[in-house]
């Protein structure tokens, strides 16, 4: 499957998981947004599927909020992925600098190691850490076993840490 494919199933595998959450609260939408602390029309695009991706924030906070574990979430939605981290990972060579700065500074969870164990794209990983993007919940499930962390444990940090922040419209 490529990108776009698995993004879509994604969604839909999403957008079930969604259903059954509420169904099992027998909640609404606004009801449920309440209760995740995720709006009810965030909640309905997800439901009805007109999202292109799922975000990490919807994700931790309607597995955690409503209930569920994280674990639950991630077999429902991600069931189509390997999230089985690589076990012979080869890291790029540095040069006598860049191993020196390694042993002296960065410790045991460089980005090389984190990329190599994960299997996420370079460029991918970059865009995490240097630009704009924000990890989809399963980039951050394979990052949090590449460091030790439990499921949900380095998710919470950071939808905590960053919520998510609505503009308003005359701004």
């Amino acid at each position: 499957m490529n990108d776009e494919e698995l993004a879509l199933n994604e969604v839909a595998n999403f957008a079930e998981y969604v259903k059954s959450r509420k169904a099992e609260l027998g909640l609404s939408n606004e009801e449920f947004g309440k209760t995740t602390k995720v709006s009810g029309g965030e909640i309905s695009k997800i439901t009805s599927k007109n999202k292109k991706s799922v975000s990490i924030h919807s994700f931790y906070n309607i597995a955690v909020r409503s209930g569920d574990s994280i674990e639950n979430a991630r077999d429902a939605v991600y069931k189509h992925r390997n999230l089985v981290l690589v076990e012979d990972y080869k890291l790029d060579k540095r040069t006598n600098f860049g191993f020196l700065m390694h042993k002296l500074f960065e410790g045991e969870n460089t980005f090389e190691i984190i990329q190599a164990k994960t299997g996420i794209n370079k460029q991918r990983l970059t865009d995490l850490y240097f630009n704009t993007s924000a990890p989809e919940p399963y980039e951050m499930l394979l990052i949090e076993k590449a460091v030790g962390k439990n499921p949900g444990e380095l998710m919470k940090e950071y939808v905590e840490k960053y919520p998510v922040v609505k503009k308003k419209k005359d701004e």
